[in-house]
């Protein structure tokens, strides 16, 4: 991709780890924001999904990232532009293509 001006970042949950007795320990989970890749995230204003169904889903944002996206559907994303927040949400459907090395992800 020639202009990729974002960064695509996964959020990463560590389960709390209890005691015999099923309580939770102290400091033992975590949430943190990994780096996947280099992105453009886009506002999304026009284009609509429905599911089998029949429910219909108009995502926020459109990311276009290069090559293989290691995200799945329901994860939880956001595109950093520098040290601000550009787009944030739950992944509803990630698409790849065949020929062109890139994927798409709409939230």
């Amino acid at each position: 991709m020639m202009f990729c001006p974002h960064t695509l970042q996964v959020k990463v949950v560590t389960p709390e780890k209890v005691d015999e007795y099923g309580r939770p320990l102290p400091k033992s989970g975590e949430e943190r924001w990994v780096t996947l890749c280099k992105c453009r995230c886009d506002d999304n204003t026009t284009r609509e999904f429905t599911s089998a169904n029949g429910e219909v889903f108009r995502p926020n944002y459109h990311v276009v990232c290069e090559g293989k996206a290691d995200v799945k559907a329901g994860a939880e994303v956001r595109c950093m532009d520098g040290g601000s927040v550009r787009g944030e949400g739950r992944v509803y459907i990630v698409k790849e293509t065949n020929y062109f090395n890139y994927s798409e992800i709409w939230m």
